[in-house]
């Protein structure tokens, strides 16, 4: 008996992999793989590395990171903390092992977000009982320019999303062999995806809501997950240590003062209509065509009211969640709409809605009874669609990269990478402080000097008095990037003494000076 490779399992296994490889390169993630932090929001790139960086070089305990801007303590530490920290610490001990490379840390975000890639399609597989459309929508993901872009580059919301997948997938797995082991896993995955970020936990509540439902509410024979009391143990004792840090990381930044990630809610109920107007000004214009080919968010919305018009052919299951999912994401647009101004990564969680909505939209349009040749024509129309996404997200890619958006690093901070050997000549050792001009960031052009330092965040060198503060705690250099900030009369009694320079970037030597009245006579 002759078996069609077309409907083995290895065969629908292989083509997800090698369209995911074939992405991968097209994207030219191979290449950028090499690349620093940079482009868009490489402040908070350069957050992550910096925590990474500070775990590697200081052998830090894990529950006390540090950053490299000394804003903490009163500008003598940089002790701060924001998401839970494991992968960062689980980077620095592989940099004792391969060396201190960034794309070691890249390598490990693209195994989680290939993992919960190929946890969703899995799930996806299981539920179509059809390869085409499994890839499709669990690679759909994958043609995200926001998700290929913050994928690899240190950020934790894509492996927030993927560990979400891969919990999903227990889920799933758990329903159909009823192993209890099944729901460890997953309750041990939505924790960690929260403890990285506390708002992938959409899907997880929406979860919860409906297993509580189908206890009160259903017959055992209605029921899809079937909890008894004692399914319920994972969840809850996973929930734990979510608590605890978010407790923890409140304490340890109350404690010393190093508060720079937002744990709590940034309402549109507070925001000022000045403000309001521009980030939907910067939405419209910039991070719309980011999140995925505004098409695929128009037909994806169009999906979602065609399944609310058509709900009552659903199972009650699909009824739920496609009412309650998209509710979550407006609630949570309206709970941080403040920051999603330039914070556009803060919408990569709210992913899972889009996978739900095109999930029940298929297996609903699966009952249909449709011929051979109009199943191939829809076949080929979604394959196109598919590929144009792929296409645009590159598009998109490029100018990230190569566009307006990575102007400030190719035209300032990118010599600051290659200052190392101009610093070893004029002695400035890894513990000098330094104070870095013009930087907005927390990190950015420190991680980039790897110096402990002064920044604009958390120093107003807008004035003098900011400037000698510093320098009595410890600031030695002062670091400017930017030649056009030098006429500022502020700086006039810091830039006397120009000890080196190296393409845009000029270093004055600060130490001894002191203000103006205690200078002697």
């Amino acid at each position: 008996m002759k078996t069609n490779i077309f409907k083995s399992k290895w065969f629908g296994n292989l083509l997800f992999l090698l369209v995911f490889v074939a992405m991968f390169f097209y994207y030219g993630l191979h290449e950028s793989m090499f690349y620093p932090p940079q482009s868009v929001h490489v402040w908070r790139q350069t957050n992550c590395l910096s925590l990474t960086q500070n775990y590697y070089q200081h052998d830090l305990p894990f529950l006390q990171p540090e950053m490299h801007n000394q804003f903490g303590n009163g500008g003598t530490s940089g002790k701060a903390v924001g998401e839970f920290p494991i992968i960062y610490y689980l980077v620095a001990q592989l940099w004792d092992f391969f060396g201190n490379h960034e794309w070691v840390f890249k390598l490990v975000q693209i195994l989680i977000f290939f993992t919960g890639m190929l946890a969703l399609f899995s799930t996806l597989k299981y539920l179509f009982k059809n390869y085409f459309w499994a890839i499709f929508v669990s690679l759909l993901v994958f043609t995200s320019p926001m998700i290929v872009f913050y994928g690899p580059n240190f950020l934790p919301d894509v492996p927030a999303l993927s560990l979400v997948f891969i919990a999903w997938y227990f889920v799933i797995r758990f329903t159909r062999k009823r192993r209890q082991h099944n729901l460890w896993w997953s309750a041990l995955f939505f924790c960690l995806a929260m403890l990285l970020k506390v708002t992938s936990a959409i899907s997880f509540i929406a979860l919860g809501g409906w297993v509580v439902f189908e206890l009160i509410f259903q017959q055992n024979q209605q029921r899809i997950f079937n909890f008894k009391i004692k399914h319920f143990l994972p969840f809850i004792l996973f929930l734990l240590p979510v608590i605890a840090w978010y407790f923890y990381a409140d304490y340890y930044n109350s404690v010393h003062k190093g508060h720079f990630s937002v744990h709590g809610i940034w309402p549109i109920w507070n925001i000022t209509e000045e403000n309001f107007l521009r980030v939907i000004d910067v939405q419209r214009k910039i991070y719309f065509k980011q999140l995925f080919w505004p098409v695929t968010q128009y037909l994806t919305v169009g999906i979602w009211l065609f399944l609310l018009i058509t709900i009552k052919k659903m199972k009650p299951v699909y009824r739920y969640f496609i009412l309650i999912l998209p509710a979550g994401f407006i609630m949570q647009v309206l709970f941080w709409f403040q920051i999603l101004d330039y914070h556009d990564y803060y919408l990569i969680n709210l992913v899972v809605v889009l996978v739900a909505i095109w999930t029940i939209f298929i297996v609903q349009f699966r009952t249909f009874n449709l011929n051979r040749y109009v199943k191939y024509a829809v076949y080929g129309f979604f394959t196109l669609f598919f590929v144009w996404n792929v296409i645009t997200c590159r598009d998109h890619l490029q100018i990230r990269y190569r566009g307006w958006m990575n102007a400030p690093f190719t035209k300032y901070h990118k010599a600051l990478l290659e200052l190392e050997p101009l610093f070893k000549r004029l002695g400035i050792s890894k513990d000098d402080k330094v104070i870095s001009l013009p930087d907005t960031s927390i990190n950015s052009t420190l991680y980039y000097m790897n110096r402990k330092g002064y920044t604009t965040f958390g120093s107003d060198f807008s004035k003098k008095e900011t400037f000698y503060r510093r320098i009595e705690q410890g600031a030695k250099y002062l670091i400017v990037n930017d030649s056009t900030i030098l006429s500022s009369e502020v700086l006039q009694p810091f830039i006397k003494n120009k000890i080196g320079e190296f393409e845009n970037v000029s270093v004055y030597d600060i130490r001894n000076i002191k203000p103006e009245n205690q200078q002697p006579n």
